[in-house]
């Protein structure tokens, strides 16, 4: 028997596929991950590739988890040598074996949005910069994007028109060698500077090269710029790329993904082969017809459309209540009628929403009715406190150059270390040329700094110098032994003894979960610890064995899969969302949006939209979003209220507002200009509401159009009455 005698016809041509780039269009459902594996698992045990000649990306850890449990079946065992992981983990791992020649040493720390932000706040106020006008939010944001783009600083200053954009330049610049110093690297230097050591020393881009016979690429549609040139580097040698993915799922445009690359494969590839995987295995027939027929009014797509075996189902659900409030409390009733009539489990159920915003009427609900539910993308594990806290302490073991983390241990727990010491010990470290935990080493010639706090000092370093020697120990026992010699638990208790055993609590999970860690991989010192909870996502983190219902952004919700979705705020504005409403392109991504919302749905979907809203500051008359519209006659149970509408939403033709069309060229009629912290000056030539809650339609340099908040713009000049 052979092992792809399991796959349906579609998945086994594309598993069957051996040389030359191939491209498979799977629609949701349709087996994707399936398809890839058990294409490495043919390679393997079919015609013989070693496994270290195979490289896969997936888009998150949890997936390239699920990858790996699933060959191990298939093939008796893991292979060893095989490569899979995330984009920003294939770029660690490169970066470890051969980054030194670019002076990123291997113990090189990973600093996450906290710690950039920490960073740059240091950077703005040594150049008198105010938060207030460079929220270091605004600005890690701009530098991220610019990296995404693989725009180097240098490249950024010549680009920069505007004042602001010059200033965040000069940011950039000393953010950037302020990283270097510490011997540290962001989220996005993980790929960008993989690929600056590629492009800059051809002997490591061959010898990965001519390593990776095989090289396949998970959700494709999503990839941006430099994952793609990554991969472009990876599978230059043989040429054996294959790519899965669907363009009707390519929702993070917002941060950088280019559609253009799944739809341009085949003009890249001339030689490609193409397999349509379509027979989805989720959803019931209702559910991938309304799906289908919303989408396919989308013009930037593959033509596909997705069929399933398991029969029509129920019809989709619709409800219209008053308000967010009421809305939210027929939610709560779905989801009570799922578990108490059809026995649904909770961690079944997810409540789909296109803003965070949106979760505050639902929290509310489900804690009234005692309902266990899960945020997901709240404040995740990894980025509560006394985390963070010990996480520095294991960087500063791996990473003696590492400032950030240095300043937000040095006196966790309080040694009498305060800021005006610190400062002064700035001073020494520069005059000492090394990073602030170096410098420690030179106390003596410290003569700015007390006897008192240099002997604080020397204590702290003999404490770090003892756990460095073990940092190539399992990384659980190195924890266990670092809280206990810190006195951590206790200091918890003291800083604050309402939240104490609560966040003491947290420390020992962090503990538990070091040991699955250790259990789980042969690699499993500190440094491998680091290199895992650095590059954990909101997705990777969800707990799917837990009783709760899910709550999360559609965003969040890509990947996963519930028997039961219900999904609140189905209006003009929110889904399709104001932002993102200006252009064609801005609006298919907001109808794939809800395409990915409707197909994580197995057996039923719950929709729901409120006549009324609270929106910036007031109440606002709400409009039915124009995606409800589209799903064809016969496949929605509609209940509203009485002349809800005009009984718009059961005539299906309900009167909405359409996007305002800009000329994009010739004169505009413009109400004033604006100046913003991250795109500059520009014209406003629309307005949304009175007063400073208003939204303004914002024109800047590129003919970028942006809806503000007229309370946070700061005008140059009006010529209305705000």
């Amino acid at each position: 028997m052979s092992l792809l005698d399991e796959l349906n016809p579609s998945q086994r041509e594309a598993a069957e596929v051996v040389d030359g780039p191939l491209l498979v269009l799977a629609g949701a459902g349709s087996g994707k991950t399936r398809v890839l594996t058990y294409r490495i698992a043919n390679l393997i045990h079919q015609h013989g590739a070693p496994p270290e000649s195979i490289l896969a990306f997936t888009f998150t850890n949890k997936a390239a988890g699920e990858m790996k449990e699933r060959l191990g079946y298939l093939l008796g065992g893991i292979p060893r040598g095989l490569w899979v992981g995330t984009f920003h983990a294939t770029g660690v791992r490169i970066l470890r074996m051969k980054g030194s020649v670019l002076d990123i040493q291997p113990g090189f720390s990973i600093y996450d949005t906290d710690d950039q932000e920490a960073l740059i706040r240091r950077v703005l106020r040594d150049f008198a910069m105010v938060d207030r006008d460079f929220p270091p939010r605004a600005v890690r944001s701009a530098i991220s994007s610019a990296k995404n783009r693989l725009v180097t600083p240098a490249e950024y200053e010549v680009a920069a028109e505007t004042f602001r954009e010059q200033k965040v330049a000069r940011v950039f610049h000393e953010y950037q060698a302020r990283l270097r110093r510490a011997n540290a690297l962001d989220f996005d230097d993980l790929i960008g500077e993989a690929i600056r050591l590629l492009e800059l020393h051809p002997d490591v881009r061959s010898l990965f090269a001519q390593r990776f016979r095989y090289v396949l690429v998970d959700e494709y549609q999503d990839t941006n710029p430099a994952q793609m040139k990554l991969i472009q580097h990876l599978a230059s040698a043989h040429g054996n790329l294959c790519v899965v993915g669907d363009d009707d799922q390519s929702i993070y445009g917002w941060r950088g993904a280019d559609l253009r690359h799944i739809l341009a494969f085949e003009t890249l590839y001339p030689e490609a082969s193409v397999v349509r995987l379509e027979r989805n295995y989720r959803s019931t027939g209702n559910i991938l017809d309304a799906a289908n027929a919303v989408v396919s009014r989308n013009r930037l797509r593959h033509e596909k459309k997705l069929w399933t075996e398991r029969g029509a189902g129920d019809l989709l659900r619709f409800t219209v209540t008053g308000n967010e409030d009421e809305e939210a409390g027929r939610v709560v009733a779905a989801v009570t009628d799922e578990v108490n009539r059809r026995g649904v489990p909770l961690n079944d159920i997810a409540v789909l929403y296109r803003t965070n915003a949106q979760s505050r009427a639902l929290e509310t609900a489900f804690r009234n009715a005692a309902i266990p539910y899960e945020l997901v993308g709240g404040v995740a594990f990894y980025q509560r406190r006394e985390i963070k806290d010990v996480l520095a302490y294991l960087r500063l073991l791996v990473n003696d150059r590492d400032d950030v983390s240095f300043l937000r241990v040095v006196n966790v727990p309080r040694r009498g270390i305060g800021a005006t010491s610190l400062a002064r010990l700035a001073v020494h470290a520069e005059r000492e040329e090394t990073s602030l935990y170096r410098s420690l080493a030179a106390l003596g010639g410290a003569g700015e700094l007390s006897e008192t706090v240099r002997r604080r000092l020397a204590e702290f370093r003999d404490l770090v110098e003892e756990f460095r020697a073990r940092a190539g120990e399992p990384a659980d026992g190195v924890i266990r032994d670092l809280v206990e010699r810190l006195g951590y638990l206790d200091h918890l208790d003291h800083d604050d003894p309402d939240t104490g055993p609560d966040r003491g609590e947290n420390v020992e999970e962090l503990v538990a979960g070091a040991r699955i860690f250790v259990e789980r991989n042969e690699d499993h010192d500190v440094h491998a610890f680091l290199n895992e909870v650095s590059l954990l996502t909101n997705v990777d983190r969800v707990d799917e064995a837990a009783a709760k219902v899910r709550l999360m952004t559609v965003h969040n919700a890509k990947g996963l899969e519930f028997r039961v979705v219900c999904l609140p705020g189905l209006e003009e504005g929110l889904l399709p969302h104001v932002s993102s409403m200006d252009t064609d392109g801005e609006l298919e991504e907001e109808r794939r949006l809800f395409y990915v919302a409707l197909t994580r749905a197995k057996d039923r979907i719950h929709m729901f939209a409120a006549l009324t809203r609270m929106r910036w500051g007031g109440g606002r008359e709400s409009l039915l979003s124009r995606f409800v519209e589209e799903i064809p006659e016969g496949y929605l149970d509609i209940e509203e209220r009485p002349g809800a509408w005009g009984g718009a939403a059961r005539s299906r033709r309900a009167t909405r507002r359409e996007p305002v069309e800009y000329a994009e060229a010739g004169p505009r009629r413009t109400l004033g200009t604006i100046v913003h912290p991250t795109f500059g000056r520009g014209d406003v030539i629309g307005q949304d509401g009175t007063g400073p809650d208003a939204r303004l339609t914002v024109v800047f340099s590129g003919n970028i159009k942006k809806k503000i908040v007229a309370r946070y713009a700061q005008w140059e000049e009006s010529h209305v009455d705000f």
